[in-house]
């Protein structure tokens, strides 16, 4: 129950409201209570002075301090109240009939107070006591109001009663909201649970709702279907890959397997031992090319960027070189290869085998779709902070359709063709590669039968 994110958010949401509604609580209670004390003694002190001045009139009428004592004992009757007068030491001399037999002993503390401050307070015996001179002038004595405390004790009980009842109730509709709220505020947090639960590698495609975009759930779910976007097409490819690798792989292993079968079925002569052996090796050749060139591709979204050597080289003898090397297989077809570059030497920091590699598989694949007697330029130039390296030919040319494919992995153009020239359409893709992790870009321009353009940009530094 606990490991329920909406139970453990309405714990916490409960939590802290009963600590909040308890301190509030107490500070409500405690500020009540002195409003209450300070109220009583307001009273008691309003109603002492009202005897003082009764006091004072009557013994100026009557010019005796019994009449004005008789007065107090008949007619000072309050509510709940008791009255008593003392002499200035505080002796009592006279008091209300409801404190007979009670009379009230006031401090000396209690009676400065009241001479210096014009009143005193003091709790006596349960009472709560306001104290006052019967006159400001004279030292006749004090008169004294007392109240009993349980008048305040009772209010304040009652005070307590209504928060020990109303706090649990308050909180226990204030958790039940809480949790109705973190329910429904979580549901959309469940039912993409319950959708993710359903997708697996053949359900790719399925992706989650989302009621609103622009709050946090619905963040959450348009950012999960990103994902889920880029696995479906990480899977795809994979898939792809893993299939056409099958495809380019299987080819060259039947024809091992079947010319060894044919080799051992009989005793052959030196001449058929031999023609068996070179087809063997030229298979084997091939098959080593599709080996490497998928290691060099499963390498690409992690090793390679990393271990990228980068050195200062310049491309003009990197082209020149390649060029030289190409030379064989351009003489094999009767190609003119030629190559061209501006006078400034153009300096480059980069892998110079993996440029290499590139170059070589630009001219390699412009070699085998160049028609004999046809002819291939090199050009390297700087411009606008780019070296640029572009390889013309005047081969067969790629259709305007094919050329947003034409550097996928195993990709052609026309697989017959292609297989038969030992091509396994991988190269393109890791010339791709190889100028992009260069922070590079490649372009195309083809026309059918006229011809294509490879054109490279890799950055200079400034």
């Amino acid at each position: 129950m606990l490991h329920s994110v909406r139970t453990r958010l309405t714990l916490w949401y409960a939590a802290v409201l009963a600590i909040s509604l308890i301190a509030f609580a107490l500070l409500i209670y405690y500020a009540a209570a002195s409003i209450f004390h300070e109220r009583q003694n307001e009273s008691l002190r309003s109603t002492a002075l009202t005897v003082a001045s009764v006091y004072m009139e009557e013994l100026e009428e009557e010019q005796s301090v019994d009449k004005a004592n008789e007065v107090v004992l008949t007619e000072m009757i309050f509510p709940d109240r008791y009255v008593e007068v003392t002499d200035n030491e505080g002796r009592a001399v006279a008091w209300s009939r409801n404190l007979v037999g009670r009379q009230i002993v006031l401090p000396g503390p209690t009676l400065s107070d009241a001479r210096q401050r014009g009143s005193g307070f003091v709790t006596i015996a349960g009472l709560s006591v306001a104290v006052v001179p019967l006159s400001s002038d004279r030292q006749l004595g004090f008169a004294a109001v007392a109240e009993p405390v349980s008048v305040i004790d009772e209010g304040l009980r009652r005070l307590r009663r209504d928060f020990i009842a109303g706090v649990p109730l308050v909180l226990l509709l204030a958790s039940a909201g809480g949790y109705f709220l973190a329910r429904k505020n979580l549901a959309p947090i469940t039912s993409m649970n319950r959708q993710t639960q359903r997708i697996t590698a053949e359900r790719l495609s399925s992706r989650l709702d989302v009621d609103n975009p622009r709050d946090e759930p619905g963040q959450l779910a348009t950012t999960i279907n990103d994902l889920l976007a880029r696995l479906e097409v990480s899977f795809t490819e994979q898939q792809r890959f893993v299939a056409d690798a099958s495809h380019e792989l299987r080819t060259p292993l039947a024809v091992l397997r079947g010319e060894t079968e044919v080799a051992l079925s009989k005793t052959r002569s030196l001449d058929e031992y031999e023609h068996s052996l070179t087809l063997i090796k030229e298979e084997a050749e091939r098959l080593t090319r599709i080996v490497e060139d998928l290691f060099l591709l499963a390498r690409q979204p992690i090793d390679a960027p990393i271990n990228l050597i980068k050195e200062p080289l310049s491309l003009n003898e990197l082209v020149a070189e390649c060029v030289r090397a190409a030379q064989v297989l351009a003489k094999q077809k009767d190609l003119c290869l030629k190559s061209a570059s501006d006078s400034m030497p153009v300096m480059f920091e980069g892998d110079d085998e993996l440029l290499r590699r590139m170059l070589l598989n630009l001219l390699d694949n412009a070699v085998k779709y160049t028609p004999e007697g046809g002819e291939i330029l090199v050009h390297l130039a700087a411009q606008n902070g780019n070296a640029v390296i572009k390889v013309r030919d005047t081969g067969i040319g790629i259709p305007m359709d094919d050329q947003e494919r034409i550097f996928d992995r195993f990709y052609r153009v026309d697989k017959a063709r292609s297989r038969a020239q030992g091509g396994a359409g991988l190269g393109l893709s890791i010339v791709r590669w190889i100028v992009e992790i260069h922070r590079g870009k490649i372009a195309i321009q083809s026309e059918p039968g006229k011809g294509s353009v490879f054109s490279v940009e890799l950055p200079l530094k400034s």
